[in-house]
């Protein structure tokens, strides 16, 4: 199925649940659907690697798993008592809205910033 860069954020946001399942042979890298996701409000379970929790915090935007075991006891909590009673996958919900909407300048400003102006004075010293 194709979709226009128009229709994606909008399929993205008509579910209740992302689920990844990019796994990393370097594990360095991240997955860009995931950002997707959070950016349309939409929680992740995702399979666990090393740097994935760089992106995906457990119990508050997503959770991971390791096993089609795991995946599916995952989401059959999320989803007991759907579509009113799933006080869990509410709260991933409203996390992973209000990670998505973080900007890049926040990140810089917050993060990266300080790193890279503290090690500038120290090399001036």
């Amino acid at each position: 199925m194709w979709l226009s860069a128009e229709d994606y954020p909008l399929l993205l946001g008509s579910a209740d649940l992302g689920v990844c399942l990019h796994t990393s042979s370097s594990g360095l890298d991240l997955p860009m659907k995931v950002v997707d996701m959070f950016g349309c409000g939409l929680p992740v379970c995702a399979v666990a690697y090393s740097c994935i929790k760089e992106l995906v915090k457990v119990d508050t935007n997503g959770l991971l798993f390791s096993s089609s075991s795991e995946l599916a006891d995952e989401l059959v909590m999320l989803f007991k008592g759907f579509p009113d009673g799933c006080g869990a996958l509410n709260s991933l919900k409203t996390n992973a809205l209000e990670m998505g909407s973080s900007r890049w300048s926040t990140e810089w400003e917050e993060h990266a910033k300080p790193v890279l102006t503290e090690v500038i004075s120290q090399n001036l010293r």
